[in-house]
Formats: C-alpha cells, sequence, structure tokens
C-alpha cells in the first residue's frame, strides 16, 4: 500500500458509457482516492436523449464501481453558457480537500469557471483539455503522472500548490 492516497475529484456533464471503464479503473488505484462529480445524470437510466433524438438505455451500468455525486444543476440545460450552472461544485472543490480536480467539461459552460475558481482559491491543482491517456493510469519515465502532453493532445494544468 502507497505512503499517500490521493485525493481526485473528476468533474463531468453526465454519465458516459466510455468513461465508465476509465473511472472504475482509477477508483481501484491504490494511490488514489477517487470521486466523479455529475452535472446531470442523463443517461444513467433509460430516456429521451435529444443530442440522440431517440430513447436511449445503455447495456452496462454507468453508476456502478466508483464513488460519485450528483450536483443539482440551476441551469437550463440547454448547449448554452449558463445550461450547465451546478453552483455546488465550488463547495464541493473547497470543502473536500482534494488533491487535484481533473475536469472534462468544456470551457464554454458555467459550471467550468465555477470549478477552476474553486480550485484557484482552494490551491487545487485543476487539469483540463482533451485527455487522450494510453491507459488511464499512464505515467512518464519516472513514474510520475505527465502534465502536458497526452499522446499528442494538449492539457493544461495549474498547480497552484
Amino acid at each position: 500500500m502507497p505512503d499517500r492516497r490521493y485525493r481526485v475529484l473528476a468533474l463531468a456533464t453526465h454519465p458516459v458509457q466510455y468513461m465508465t471503464p476509465i473511472f472504475r479503473r482509477m477508483a481501484k488505484h491504490p494511490s488514489l482516492d477517487f470521486h466523479v462529480a455529475y452535472c446531470t445524470l442523463r443517461g444513467a437510466e433509460a430516456g429521451h436523449d435529444p443530442e440522440f433524438g431517440a430513447d436511449i438505455q445503455w447495456d452496462v451500468p454507468l453508476l456502478d464501481g466508483y464513488s460519485w455525486t450528483h450536483v443539482p444543476n440551476r441551469g437550463s440545460g440547454a448547449e448554452s453558457f449558463f445550461g450547465l450552472s451546478n453552483l455546488r461544485m465550488g463547495k464541493l472543490i473547497r470543502s473536500g480537500n482534494y488533491d487535484v480536480v481533473l475536469c472534462f467539461i468544456g470551457y464554454v459552460r458555467a459550471t467550468f469557471w465555477i470549478a477552476c475558481l474553486a480550485s484557484k482559491f482552494s490551491k487545487v491543482a485543476f487539469i483540463f483539455g482533451r485527455m487522450q491517456l494510453r491507459s488511464p493510469l499512464a505515467t512518464d519515465a519516472t513514474g510520475k503522472f505527465p502534465s502536458r502532453n497526452f499522446s499528442g493532445h494538449t492539457c493544461s494544468a495549474w498547480p497552484i500548490r
């Protein structure tokens, strides 16, 4: 068992089938105390998906195998800046004593900026961008998590500590 477990909070707009295996794997890693915060639960249960224009039910459970929470959305849910406005996300970050926040929410949403500012004021590293890892737990040659480039895609990291 490692000497220290890093507290990691992943922020996501909603549960999606391709992220679930990555979240499960991170939750099992002995060095991580991993938690996911969702802006909405659209897709977790059967229902109409406006992006697909059809009723959808995934064939895999999307919320099993890792710790998660739903942060209520005060926005309209529309594809707009204020469509995702999860004001309590800031409180979750400030009170969670996290080491890092992984943000899978685009900067064109209010929730991104709420999380970004809460991370900055809490002195928590804030990582965002288009990350494509060969492995969800890929490390560089020194055994540490890389901070700038993941398989050719840019990723911004603001280590504030």
